[in-house]
């Protein structure tokens, strides 16, 4: 195996549209006080709290595979395509040896149609971004050394849990994969955790990476090796039920208590690395919401909850504003069709999966706990079909009413998955 990574910056110019919260309704948690600093409308940013980060890792294993990370809240797939074509007629790689992900900062450049519909992606930014995606190929290409791989697991406790079913289980845990040069120096550390980068709050007009920048550079700032973030089955863990505050201050708070539980090897163990093969799963959702039991009886539940409910209450704001939006925005349609790519790359030793969604926690520990092969899960990537709800969970928790997914369908998908697993 050889590896190259390198980082690139792609803060965009001032100043511009931001992205993350954007619509009014997804402020159910924020005060009274804090919806009136934020005002209406996608927010404008003027400046940057920290740089935003291009991260890419070249691995050649019998044919070479390449991972763009970007400090972006959606890689959507209309995105992910542009950058993927450009990238191949500029390198020849084809599209499935290219992923493209994103941390999910929520505090990025507009560059989706996911967030916000009514405002319309900079197009001129998506170029910018493929071209540097395309340097950064060539250069990490032109680099490649000789590498062996390292595993290692960490605990992380006190930051972040289940934000839809606080005491139960969440991925808690953090793999570490650092590469190293055949004489041991490390030459980056992949890590891979689960959590929504979201504590600094909608009052902020400044591009940030959140905590997850700041674990970067902690961690770095100690031991010298480079940090990549692999965000994974994050789509109901964040830090808002444990955090104390939104500002920089609790950010950094965040970043440096995380990465302090990360610094030190814990028990790290070689890998066995073989020639990469990759698997392609495309999930389609294709169905006629006006033929669904599901949604009527969802409709009628919540409209007769409405008529019980006092309309000064966060409940009501919920049911009316998301829930019910929700359901009446798909009953609208005659017919929805989606269309996401999954991707498996096995390397013998470990694999690393890619979903175009938010996963959940039941879904994440499917893939990650189906046999005993290490398991990098990498969600946010080549697409973005909102929340993969496991079914058992659909119609009880915010993120089953916003997501593309129908009932069912998420798990589809994730069996699809594993059943094409080595």
């Amino acid at each position: 195996m050889r590896i190259c990574h390198t980082r690139d910056i792609i803060t965009p110019f001032f100043p511009t549209w931001m992205e993350g919260y954007s619509e009014d309704r997804f402020m159910i948690n924020q005060t009274e006080a804090q919806k009136q600093q934020a005002g209406k409308g996608t927010r404008i940013a003027q400046g940057a709290r920290d740089d935003l980060l291009l991260e890419t890792l070249v691995i050649e294993s019998g044919q070479i595979v390449v991972f763009f990370t970007l400090d972006m809240i959606i890689a959507e797939k209309e995105f992910c395509d542009y950058c993927k074509s450009k990238i191949t007629k500029a390198t020849g790689l084809e599209a499935k040896q290219i992923c493209i992900s994103c941390i999910h900062t929520h505090n990025s450049p507009l560059t989706s149609h996911g967030m916000n519909h009514h405002q319309k992606p900079d197009k001129e930014y998506w170029n910018r971004l493929a071209d540097q995606m395309i340097c950064a190929f060539q250069l990490a290409r032109n680099h490649l050394q000789p590498a062996r791989v390292f595993l290692d697991e960490y605990k992380i406790r006190g930051y972040y849990n289940n934000r839809n079913r606080p005491g139960e289980e969440y991925f808690d845990q953090c793999l570490d994969l650092t590469f190293k040069t055949e004489s041991g120096i490390p030459l980056v550390r992949l890590l891979n955790l689960a959590c929504h980068p979201s504590l600094i709050g909608v009052q902020n007009r400044y591009f940030t990476s959140d905590f997850f920048g700041v674990m970067r550079r902690y961690i770095q700032g100690i031991n010298g090796t480079p940090v990549m973030i692999m965000n994974g089955e994050a789509g109901d863990v964040s830090p808002r039920l444990l955090k104390k505050g939104v500002d920089w201050n609790e950010c950094v708070r965040y970043g440096e208590g995380i990465g302090a539980q990360l610094i030190y090897p814990n028990h790290p163990i070689e890998l066995k690395t073989e020639e990469v093969k990759i698997k392609k799963i495309t999930h389609s959702i294709h169905y006629h919401p006006q033929e669904s039991d599901y949604l009527w009886d969802k409709k009628k539940e919540l409209t007769e909850k409405l008529k019980s409910t006092d309309q000064q209450t966060k409940e009501y704001e919920l049911i009316s504003g998301c829930f019910l939006y929700d359901i009446e925005e798909k009953l609208s349609h005659d017919e929805l069709r989606y269309e996401g790519d999954c991707f498996i790359y096995e390397f013998g030793g470990f694999r690393m999966v890619t979903v175009p969604c938010e996963i959940d926690s039941v879904l994440g520990k499917k893939l990650r706990n189906h046999d005993s092969t290490p398991t990098i899960l990498q969600a946010y990537s080549n697409g973005f079909l909102y929340y993969a709800v496991n079914q058992e969970e659909y119609g009880k928790v915010f993120e089953s009413y916003v997501t593309y997914f129908p009932r069912g369908s998420a798990d589809s998908m994730v069996e699809k998955m594993i059943s094409r697993y080595e």
